[in-house]
């Protein structure tokens, strides 16, 4: 009897502990690669994806900067330069200083007391990278694999002139179509979180087909001209003589 006894309390704590243990999990990650690269005096912003089920609630959402052994919580520390965006998913630095280059960790507590966490790297970047024209009208940029936040935004000079006819910007202004506005010096400018680069292109002019009748007429032209100033200066000799 105590055995069937014990055997019954087993089940019965089994069935009530079932739901619990086949409760999921949160997860969250960053949407940006690694590291991830600004230039000072860009602005930074990071954005963490959460995974969930239905059911499930998100009680807290704390972002943390560590940066050698010092330790800062950035949660709540929202200021003319930090804000947060997207139910704390998102964080936002303009006007990125030294001080906000380091490892960034963003910490997830659901409603079940699971919590999950993810970093990133932020690195500072000298100099924005190097821009080239491969060929005429398309502008890319040589990131050399450096993750950044934002998308580059692209914009032409033509002749010290900005392009303002939208027909003529293709893939999102990285390429220009020269049939639409045509000149001498195309100038790209290249804005993002790793800075401003600013290439240019010089287009040559093709040169004028050599004719030879025009050749020729020249020639004749020239040679009448020097004979026609001889002939003054000869006449003019001759005058101071007499």
């Amino acid at each position: 009897m105590g055995s069937w006894m014990l055997f019954w309390i087993l089940c019965s704590t089994t069935i009530i502990l079932m739901p619990v243990c086949l409760h999921g999990e949160i997860s969250v990650h960053f949407k940006t690669g690694r590291p991830l690269y600004v230039a000072l005096g860009q602005t930074l912003v990071l954005e963490a994806a959460f995974e969930k089920n239905p059911g499930d609630v998100i009680d807290m959402v704390t972002w943390d900067r560590e940066r050698g052994k010092e330790n800062i919580r950035l949660s709540g520390a929202a200021g003319s330069r930090i804000s947060f965006e997207k139910g704390d998913a998102l964080l936002r630095i303009t006007d990125v200083a030294e001080g906000d280059f380091g490892i960034y960790k963003v910490t997830v507590t659901d409603s079940n007391g699971y919590q999950r966490h993810d970093t990133v790297e932020v690195r500072k970047i000298e100099e924005p990278p190097k821009a080239v024209i491969v060929r005429v009208l398309e502008c890319v940029l040589e990131k050399h694999d450096m993750a950044q936040w934002d998308s580059p935004q692209f914009s032409w000079l033509v002749d010290g002139v900005a392009v303002t006819n939208q027909t003529a910007l293709l893939a999102g202004g990285s390429r220009l179509d020269i049939s639409q506005v045509k000149g001498v010096n195309y100038t790209c400018i290249i804005k993002s979180s790793l800075g401003t680069r600013v290439t240019t292109h010089y287009e040559e002019q093709p040169k004028e087909s050599w004719n030879p009748c025009s050749g020729r007429i020249a020639v004749i032209v020239t040679v009448t001209v020097a004979l026609c100033v001889a002939g003054f200066f000869i006449f003019l000799k001759r005058c101071k003589k007499t």
